[in-house]
């Protein structure tokens, strides 16, 4: 677990220290940059969450555990982050970072609940 997550928050810091850089690596378009690299923040959060989701998953399914990730996913992306990131999207009009922030907050739900009940697993 620590190993991909660290390997994550690693690559989450390139993104955060690196946003707006990478960002020019796609356009130069002054706007296009500035959505980009507010992306890259969310990206960056993303990633961390992401690599404790993946490696919880895996440990459970290696217990035989598959309704825990599934659930957790149905739940946290498709009832809370999903609806999430339609209200920030459209309802506060932050546009595709709305949309990307409400499901980051799913993941960041998912990682957690994942990351606790492998550890109520352990002996």
């Amino acid at each position: 677990m620590a190993i991909g997550v660290g390997f994550m928050a690693a690559s989450g810091l390139v993104f955060v220290t690196f946003s707006r850089a990478i960002a020019r690596l796609f356009s130069h378009d002054p706007a296009v940059v500035q959505v980009g690299a507010k992306l890259l923040l969310v990206a960056a959060a993303f990633q961390l969450f992401d690599g404790m989701q993946i490696v919880a998953t895996g440990a459970l399914r290696g217990t035989g555990d598959t309704r825990t990730p599934m659930l957790a996913h149905l739940v946290a992306y498709w009832f809370l982050g999903l609806p999430l990131g339609y209200f920030l999207c459209f309802q506060l009009h932050w546009g595709v970072v709305g949309v990307w922030s409400g499901l980051c907050f799913g993941l960041m739900l998912i990682g957690s609940a994942l990351l606790l009940a492998w550890h109520r697993r352990l002996p």
